[in-house]
Formats: C-alpha cells, structure tokens, sequence
C-alpha cells in the first residue's frame, strides 16, 4: 500500500487512545470539523496530553494514516514481492494484490479506519494530501507488473485502468447503501469476500479489454500546426 512519511514515535496507552478517539471522531463528523479540543474531551486527557504526544493536529492525523496503513501494507508488500519474481504474473493475481489488503478492514472493527481514510482522499488539508499523494508512488510497481502481464498496452491505459480498479475498492467499501438501492435489495456488499471476488473479475475484465484509443485526442495529434506565414520583402 502507499508508504506515508513518518510520524513522530509516541508512547502507547494514552497516545492509542488519543489517535483511536480522533480516528473516530474524524470519521464520524469530518476531519476539518474536529478540532483538538473535541479529541481532548472525548479522550478524557488534557490539550496539552495531546500537544505532547503528536505536536500538532496535523501530526495526529499523519499519525492515524501511518497506523493503519502498517496493518496492510505488509501484506501487499509480500504480495507485490512474489509477483515480481515471476516471469509473467497473472492479471487476476496482480488485481489481488492491490484489492485484498484493504479489504481486510471490512470487519467492525476497522469501520471507523475505513471512513477517516474516505474523508482523508478528499481532504485539503495540505499535510494530508501530501502524505496520500506520495504514497501513491508505491503503486508504480503495480503498473510495471501489469506492463509485464499486458504488453499489448500502453503505460497511459494501464495507469487509468488502474486509477479505475482502486475506485472499486472505495466505493464497494464505503458505499454499500447504494448497491442495496440500486439492486432493490438483491446486492449486497456486507460479504468482503464476495465483495472482493466481484471486484477483483469486473477489474479483470477491464484490464483484459482491447486497448483503447482516444479518438478525439488521436485526432487532435493527426492536425498539422498551422504554417506561419512569412512576410513579404518590402517592395524596392
């Protein structure tokens, strides 16, 4: 998963309870409608508890995205690992890799992880969209993996069919409402297994599609620039 720059180190027990009690609370009203105050009250500490132990709100915030990213990204590092040493990977493998680690929050307990990192992708916050953004370069071996597995397209086609396959990701997980809705009652996502199964074949599906052209813009490269025209000498 995306590797984030690193937090300050803290100490257990009250520093837990501080980044689970701001966790919570970011997922449940907004990462910007949270101020210190509320995490203090709530965590039953003090403001200056929590200054000591993170520095800053922005550090507390970096702190829960390094937290919770720990628990998948190992398992998507060996993932990606083992597939690298493979002459040819397979395309449903690689569409795994990426998918199955985040699922593993599918479970009640990780809730409220799942809902501060579907506020943090959209968040302004600059300390947080810096720390999303960077990680995103992790990915890069997901797309030499797939370049590997799929020569036939090109690195542009691979990046957005990939951009794609991490939306299913989000909306499967925080959007299951929707689904319910729109199936009349006959879908539902509370199953991460089936959930991922589903994911994983429609991504698959995408990727194993014909390349893909943008007509309008090959068209726009086929239009010559116009010549300037060259000025006439000036009559003797």
């Amino acid at each position: 998963m995306p590797q984030l720059r690193n937090a300050p180190t803290v100490k257990r027990d009250t520093a837990v309870n501080i980044l689970d009690t701001a966790e919570r609370l970011c997922g449940l009203h907004g990462i910007e409608s949270v101020s210190v105050r509320d995490i203090a009250t709530e965590a039953g500490v003090s403001i200056a508890v929590i200054y000591h132990h993170y520095g800053s709100k922005a550090n507390l915030l970096l702190a829960i995205l390094n937290s919770r990213f720990l628990e998948v990204r190992t398992e998507f590092d060996t993932l990606i690992g083992e597939l690298q040493s493979r002459p040819t990977p397979a395309v449903r493998d690689i569409i795994r890799a990426v998918l199955q680690p985040m699922n593993r929050w599918r479970r009640p307990d990780r809730e409220a992880a799942l809902q501060f990192y579907a506020l943090a992708l959209v968040c302004p916050l600059p300390p947080l969209r810096e720390a999303i953004d960077s990680g995103v370069v992790g990915l890069r071996r997901v797309v030499e993996l797939l370049q590997r597995a799929l020569p036939r397209l090109t690195h542009e086609d691979v990046c957005w069919r990939l951009h794609f396959t991490m939306k299913i990701s989000h909306q499967t997980s925080w959007d299951t409402t929707r689904l319910g809705i729109l199936s009349e009652g006959n879908c539902h996502s509370d199953d991460p297994e089936e959930s991922l199964a589903r994911g994983i074949a429609f991504a698959e599906g995408a990727f194993l599609a014909p390349p893909f052209v943008y007509t309008a813009k090959a068209a726009a490269g086929r239009v010559k620039p116009k010549r300037r025209r060259q000025p006439r000498p000036p009559a003797p």
